[in-house]
């Protein structure tokens, strides 16, 4: 599967599984994902943080935008950070859990 499809199908079924399950679901999404694709783990990761970035992050800043960035600047004061910096926060947990997820997926598929 190229690089790009599985990006865009990763972050749609995060997005997806994200409106019913908690947070951990993209981590699932991920693996199920890297499981799918014939990729070595590394690459499966690159392409998890890259959906996981894109789909968290474009979510805290639509959220952040829609309420005229109060919440954010309020949340991010807590943390020593204005809005930005707490949808680049976002953005970097995204990237990591789906990044995991997916090289889990990859890794399964490799011992089976």
């Amino acid at each position: 599967m190229r690089p790009l499809a599985a990006i865009l199908l990763l972050a749609a079924l995060g997005w997806f599984l994200g409106l019913w399950l908690p947070f951990w679901s993209l981590s699932v999404a991920g693996a199920a994902v890297g499981f799918g694709i014939r990729s070595p783990a590394w690459r499966a990761f690159a392409i998890g943080c890259i959906a996981g970035a894109l789909l968290w992050g474009g979510l805290a800043l639509v959220t952040d935008a829609s309420n005229g960035h109060v919440l954010g600047t309020r949340v991010g004061a807590l943390f020593g950070m204005g809005a930005a910096g707490l949808v680049a926060l976002t953005a970097l947990l995204g990237a990591l859990l789906a990044g995991m997820g997916a090289a889990l997926g990859a890794r399964l598929r490799h011992a089976i």
